[in-house]
Order: C-alpha cells, then structure tokens, then sequence
C-alpha cells in the first residue's frame, strides 16, 4: 500500500490560488445561481482543480435512520494537468462532492483538508491526484471508474471499506492509432502521445475522502496490464466498474479501443477477490451498421444489476460513425454475454443552441430509485466531438415510454423548479 503523495504536474497551481485548506472552508453549493435543464455541476472558477472540465461521475447514496447521504466521486483537471481531452475528455485528478438529495451538490475549489468530526461534513474537493512516484501507472492523470464498499477478509477493518477502481496514464510515450482522435480529418493522426496507455487502480478509504492506493502485482502498481500486441485491448483499459455479483463473483467492466476494428469495445474481467483479476474477453461492441448511433462502440459505461428482473442492464456511453456521443442501453440475464442492445439511444445531446449538453453527452452512472425509476447522471458538452466534458447532469426516466427487457428506455432531463421531486 502506498500513501497518497501530491503531484506537481496536476492542480498544484489550484492549491496554491485556494490557499492551504481550501475545501472545508471555502466549499460552495453548485447551484449558487441558476443552473440550465439537467445541469448540476459545472466547471469549476478560475483557480479550482476542475476548471478546464469534469465528469465521470460516480454517484453513491445511503440510507440513515433519518437522513440520506449522496456522495459523487467525478473526475476534473486544472489548467496545469495534462490535457487529455481530445481522447479522454476531463480525464486529470479525482474529486468528492456531497449533497442530502443527490440533486444539490457541495463541492471544493482545491484539495480536501482532512477534517475529522463535525467538520468532516464539509471537507470536499480533490481527494486523488496523478502520483508523485515516476514508477506507478498513473503519474500523467487519472479518473474515476467505479467506488463500491466492500467487506474482505485481506483488509483489517471491522466495517465495510471505499474500494476505488480507476483508469490511470503514465508519460510513457505510445503511438496514437488511426481512428481515435477527434483531429483526424485535421492530419494529426500519428506520433506519440504520452497519458495514452491507461492501466487500472485501486485505492482503498474508511471515509471515501482520505485514500490510500494499492499496489498491486503488476510492476507498475496497476491491477494488471493491457493486452499483449495484436490484443484487442493492447492500447488501455479504460474505465473500470466493477460489480460484485456474489460471493467470490467480482467482475469488473472496461473498455478499449480496438485498432483493427477502430471501435470501442467493452470486456470483461472477473475476480474472487478483487485484487486478482482474469480477462474474460469482449462483450460487447455496440451497433454493426455505419448509421448505427453506436457505430463505432461502446465506451464508459454503468452496468447495474436490477432488482426486479434480477437482469443486468448496462448505460453505455455510443459512440457514432463521426464521434459523436449519446447514452446507450443493453440488457444480459447473465451480465456476462448475450447482450441485447436498444436500438436507440435513451438520452442525447439536447441540440439547444448554447446548452451546456448541445452536443454530446456521456459518462453515464444510473441510479435505481424507489417505485422502479432511474436516475441518470452524465456529462456534456456543448460541440458534438471533441474537447472537455464540461459539466455534470441528471436526467429521470421517463416512466410513460416503452421499456426494453424491463429497462428504462427514455430519460427526461431534470427541470430545476422541480427539485423537491425524487
């Protein structure tokens, strides 16, 4: 196990801006002004550690004996991280926010302080940065995949424990294959391009707000490694989520990028432990047709089992012939194979000019709500390819359309008069 140590090359300079502690102090509700339709959080202000964009978001909520408590784990990178937007869009340095009904949000401008007691409450902002250590698999940036706690007879804690999965890139140099940058058309295909090989992570918390990385077999510190030459996922592993079906039954969900096939493909990776991984191969690829709103596959994505068909459905983020990203839906019986995907997306870009979410959406987290209906976080942006995410929204389902395999097909963008609504 290594401690977190505070790398220069991302958000240094926000901390600096922010003062010594920032987050307790100066955390600040998103919604201090209006917000747009769907819209809950934006870039951060000048200075914070998600200014130049944000998402991947992983949104968790518990039940008290009087309270609810959501807790939001999302990427975001400052000015001074490295951009990776054109591949992995606002992929930099991980970030809490917290709210009482996961629709107003508490976020930080800069690193969490540390709190104990009362204070802790209030203690939000970037919880996991790049390392500081050259060796380990994610020195260039990072972000979030899947946050899940956990029981394990290998960690010394009476109580269930925050078990972070994340995508990390190191500045090894890696040609940038064809088909994968939003510059094609422009002739910047070719070359090296450094935070390229992601790898997966773990980092463990009592609290979800003070991590401590795992170092795991593989020489650089990464659960295990991207595939050998000619492997469909020998370029990263992106986005791991993991879903813990049952007792010895851990699988994980990631996706790369197939340089023969140039698609997004998702596979599958399964352990008893969590800390052991096996790769399972692809399962799934997204539409076969050029005019398929998931042409080109399937990227991040939520996959969740539904208690009520007891069938796994997975939110995946399209991707079309011309890069342009919506949400999409499969369903399995299994969550392994037999992926049965719908033929449309259920959420878009809204195509409002000026909206923060005009053109692309993705990054989907689905959360099962009471009554059989869903909540869908996601990012935007407003071009259709290409660039940051560059806020985080919510959208309901729509419990008037048609359900495919007893999922969700449609989902309605939050209205901001209707907060008080579940």
């Amino acid at each position: 196990m290594s401690a977190l140590s505070s790398a220069q090359t991302c958000g240094a300079a926000s901390d600096a801006s922010n003062g010594a502690a920032p987050s307790a102090a100066g955390a600040t509700a998103a919604a201090a002004t209006p917000l747009e339709p769907g819209l809950l959080l934006p870039a951060g202000g000048p200075g914070a550690w998600d200014e130049a964009g944000l998402g991947h978001p992983v949104v968790r909520y518990y039940l008290g004996d009087d309270e609810q408590r959501w807790f939001m784990w999302y990427s975001g990178r400052s000015a001074s991280c490295q951009d990776m937007d054109d591949v992995f869009p606002s992929s930099g340095s991980v970030g809490l926010a917290v709210s009482s009904d996961g629709i107003h949000w508490r976020r930080g401008e800069g690193r969490i302080e540390g709190a104990r007691g009362p204070r802790r409450a209030l203690d939000v902002g970037r919880v996991l940065e790049p390392n500081a250590d050259w060796w380990w698999f994610d020195t260039c940036h990072l972000a979030a995949g899947d946050v899940q706690i956990l029981s394990n007879s290998s960690v010394s804690s009476g109580e269930g424990v925050y078990w972070m999965f994340y995508s990390g890139g190191s500045f090894e140099p890696v040609p940038l294959p064809a088909g994968l940058s939003s510059q094609d058309e422009e002739g910047a295909v070719g070359g090296d391009l450094e935070g390229l090989r992601l790898r997966p992570g773990l980092a463990m918390s009592q609290d979800g707000r003070n991590w401590a990385r795992i170092e795991a077999d593989h020489h650089s510190g990464a659960l295990f490694d991207v595939g050998q030459p000619g492997e469909w996922d020998e370029l990263f592993i992106g986005g791991p989520q993991v879903v813990a079906a049952g007792p010895r039954d851990m699988r994980m969900f990631y996706h790369s990028y197939d340089q023969r096939k140039q698609k997004y493909v998702v596979g599958l990776a399964t352990s008893p432990d969590g800390f052991r991984w096996t790769k399972q191969g692809p399962v799934f690829e997204g539409g076969s047709s050029p005019d398929d709103f998931d042409a080109r596959g399937a990227a991040g994505r939520c996959v969740i089992r539904d208690i009520d068909s007891n069938k796994y459905f997975m939110f995946y983020e399209a991707v079309a012939a011309d890069g342009g990203r919506s949400i999409g839906l499969a369903v399995s019986d299994d969550g392994k194979s037999g992926w049965r995907r719908h033929p449309a997306p259920v959420l878009e870009g809204s195509g409002e000019a000026g909206a923060w979410d005009a053109g692309a959406v993705g990054c989907p987290c689905a959360v099962s709500m009471a009554g059989g209906k869903w909540r869908l976080y996601y990012a935007g942006r407003q071009q259709r390819q290409g660039g940051a995410w560059r806020g985080i929204g919510l959208a309901r389902s729509d419990e008037a359309a048609p359900r495919h395999l007893g999922a969700p097909t449609r989902f309605v963008r939050h209205a901001h008069e209707a907060a008080g609504a579940s």
